[in-house]
């Protein structure tokens, strides 16, 4: 997979400025070319009423981990914006921890492919929760956008 400059660098710098990131406690684990690994801890302010952490919650750091893992592969200038995803939760959110692996599938000139799978941890065991595909575009020469 091709890749600019040190993306890793740009990756984690625009990731820093995501205050959404930073609300629910997500942190980079990991960037590679086409690649993230982010965690976060189980927190009771992003529960639904039953307890389990809120589908709006799992979906927002799914997108994220799509975006973050699409913008590893764009050129330096480049932003990316979500245009399209679909998220489907498999099973109740309740874990200590949670991982989020976000991947591209195809990177093209306009629009990137990308997925995202969200695990619960408990110890070394690993359950996916939910999964994600999304369309990301790709935006340069735009005010206010840019990786």
């Amino acid at each position: 997979m091709q890749t600019y400059g040190d993306y890793e660098a740009r990756v984690r710098a625009s990731f820093a400025r995501q205050a959404m990131m930073s609300t629910l406690g997500v942190e980079i684990v990991s960037v590679g070319a086409g690649e993230v690994v982010f965690e976060m801890p189980f927190a009771a302010d992003f529960t639904q009423q039953h307890g389990f952490l809120h589908a709006g919650a799992i979906t927002t750091v799914l997108d994220s981990a799509a975006g973050f893992a699409a913008l590893s592969v764009m050129p330096e200038a480049a932003g990316v914006l979500t245009i399209e995803l679909k998220s489907s939760l498999m099973r109740v959110a309740k874990a200590a921890r949670f991982r989020f692996h976000g991947r591209v599938l195809k990177a093209g000139r306009s629009v990137c492919f990308a997925e995202a799978v969200a695990y619960g941890l408990e110890g070394e065991e690993a359950v996916e929760v939910a999964r994600l595909t999304g369309s990301m575009m790709v935006v340069s020469g735009r005010e206010g956008v840019s990786g």
